[in-house]
């Protein structure tokens, strides 16, 4: 009798109604939300000019390689794609080195107005971003850097080390005091505390903020174009050369597809070579 009552309980039912639910629910909005769009624009990577795709048409009327072929050999699309990567690259290696020294001080030290300090370094992620590539751009310009790969890489280390800044400090906060003590008592000195104990507790959180700034660098569009154009092209500058006057999703399309391969193939290296659970715990952290 207990049993039947238990099985028949709603509150039991409902319980298992979720269960079986929530994983439907998150594959239905995985799919609406990347599987579809991420197909739509493949599709409209490969929509044949001569034949177009137009509603109601669910599916394009014939498929070819010409958007491709047109990007590849007409816009440079190599080039700008190594200029984002060498950007990036240096975006990042700049961001670090710059964040590190201050991500300890804020994290370790007992600072007066710290929490001021932790405020700040998060503006140039809260303001505009076309208002601050302006004023970063004017600066930049009187400094002579205008149109310089220095210049979009100084720009680009701006807006990247609040994410670096940010995971960095919380992983020095979180830092087991009892372990520092330790390496201390037993005669370690600054350079083996740092090989031996602080690195090694960072690492997540800072293959965790080289994520962010390198993806951020690769995909900003903004400060590039106001201060790098026309001697500094990357893929953004690209990719929106196809979403203003000479609107063409088809070729739009093919520079998004492009720019989403190194991002997706990052993720995936770094998913190899940094465990999940370390990932998790120093993403966790934002």
């Amino acid at each position: 009798m207990n049993n039947r009552t238990k099985t028949g309980d709603p509150r039991i039912l409902m319980k298992r109604l979720l269960r079986l639910m929530l994983p439907f629910a998150f594959i239905m909005l995985f799919i609406a939300w990347i599987v579809i769009p991420m197909g739509y624009s493949v599709l409209w990577s490969l929509v044949d000019p001569q034949k177009g795709w137009n509603y109601p048409d669910l599916l394009p009327k014939g498929l070819a390689l010409t958007n491709w072929e047109y990007v590849i050999k007409h816009t440079k699309i190599g080039s700008a794609m190594g200029n984002s990567f060498f950007i990036a690259i240096c975006t990042t290696l700049l961001s670090f080195l710059f964040a590190m020294p201050t991500a300890y001080a804020l994290g370790r030290r007992n600072l007066r107005g710290k929490q001021i300090f932790k405020t700040a370094i998060l503006l140039p992620m809260i303001l505009p971003g076309m208002a601050m590539s302006i004023y970063v751009g004017r600066v930049l310009y009187y400094m002579g850097f205008s149109g310089t790969y220095t210049g979009v890489i100084l720009a680009h280390t701006l807006i990247g080390i609040p994410y670096m800044l940010r995971i960095l400090v919380v992983s020095f906060e979180s830092m087991p005091q009892d372990i520092l003590d330790a390496a201390s008592n037993l005669g370690a000195g600054p350079w083996v505390r740092l090989k031996e104990v602080y690195l090694p507790m960072l690492l997540p959180s800072v293959v965790s903020g080289s994520i962010f700034t390198f993806i951020n660098s690769m995909e900003e569009f903004t400060m590039t174009f106001i201060i790098g154009l026309p001697a500094v092209k990357t893929l953004p500058t690209v990719l929106f050369t196809y979403l203003g006057e000479g609107f063409s999703q088809t070729r739009a399309s093919v520079v998004s597809l492009i720019l989403l391969i190194p991002n997706l193939a990052l993720l995936m290296i770094v998913e190899r070579c940094v465990k999940t659970e370390y990932m998790g715990a120093a993403l966790g952290k934002m």
